[in-house]
């Protein structure tokens, strides 16, 4: 009879692991799917299905810069074929910005700051990140193998204008890419400052922050399976898209920015960014403002901020 008993016990455990490892395979592949995956069957250059679920409508002004323009091109060093615009100031100063958009956007979401540097001086390099606008790719990969790409760009600056001062600003999924390009050993010297709006500490951390809150649910074992299929089918670990490991090897000063009622990435992973960063930094917290809209909720402040962190780290 034990024997009867232990055999089912045994018959009955491994059925239910293999009904768990196949029902985590499917969601999870829907869901890197779903989050991840450009294109659909209408449109192949369409951001991924979760980004008209997670971005906010009127968060962004979409108005293009009304200066001098010419579109450069950049091989990843996966050998994807980048896009990117830049817009010439009337009155050059030497000093650059790259302006990196987030997640599901294109580099028409980076205009408004665009303007606001053009009118500082500052040309302006705004790239369609791989898996977005006019660039190639398939998959997002949160910052992980876009932060390559944008130190890329900032090497092709720095080999067309060798005396070029450079700033990286970027907001939401772009702000994880610029904190980490600003600890990337490739980085050229002549990026002076990072700029981060509403980054995460990791992507994981996001998901799981989300999967918590939001959808009220347990992160483990959700999580993990999620993680798996990623790493299978995209190519990386969620872990991987860490700017808080990243902060803790800045090679430039970083400001961060995060407005206080963000309900997508928390405003206190902001706090833990600033606390872990080893270099010059500064914060800013922008009362009321949610995910991405800080430049708009306080926009004097939010200027007034950024061009006195770069008037002490542009020289």
């Amino acid at each position: 009879m034990r024997k009867i008993v232990v055999t089912f016990l045994a018959k009955f455990v491994l059925t239910f692991s293999a009904a768990s490892v196949a029902a985590g395979y499917y969601v999870g592949n829907y869901l890197v799917g779903f989050g991840l995956l450009r294109g659909s069957a209408d449109d192949p250059q369409a951001p991924p299905r979760a980004y008209a679920l997670l971005m906010p409508p009127g968060t962004w002004n979409y108005t293009r810069p009304d200066a001098p323009s010419e579109e450069w091109r950049l091989i990843s060093p996966d050998g994807l074929h980048l896009t990117a615009t830049h817009f010439r100031p009337e009155w050059p100063r030497g000093n650059w910005a790259i302006i990196v958009h987030g997640y599901g956007c294109t580099q028409e979401n980076s205009y408004y700051l665009a303007s606001h540097y053009l009118a500082q001086g500052y040309d302006v390099l705004t790239p369609d990140l791989r898996s977005s606008g006019k660039s190639e790719g398939r998959f997002v990969t949160m910052g992980l193998r876009e932060s390559g790409d944008i130190v890329g760009w900032a090497q092709e600056i720095a080999a067309r204008n060798p005396e070029a001062r450079i700033v990286l600003h970027g907001v939401s999924m772009g702000a994880a890419t610029v904190m980490m390009a600003g600890a990337s050993d490739a980085l050229p010297v002549q990026v002076a400052a990072v700029v981060e709006d509403c980054g995460y500490t990791s992507a994981y951390d996001l998901l799981a922050y989300q999967m918590e809150t939001s959808f009220r649910l347990p992160s483990f074992p959700g999580m993990n399976l999620l993680d798996w299929r990623c790493r299978s089918r995209a190519g990386f670990s969620l872990r991987e898209a860490a700017p808080i490991e990243a902060v803790r090897h800045a090679r430039v000063p970083m400001l961060f920015i995060h407005g206080t009622v963000d309900t997508l990435v928390p405003a206190s992973m902001a706090e833990t960014l600033y606390a872990a960063c080893t270099s010059e930094k500064e914060l800013l917290l922008v009362p009321e403002a949610i995910h991405s809209a800080a430049s708009q909720k306080d926009a004097a402040r939010y200027d007034r901020t950024v061009l006195s962190f770069l008037d002490g780290t542009m020289h």
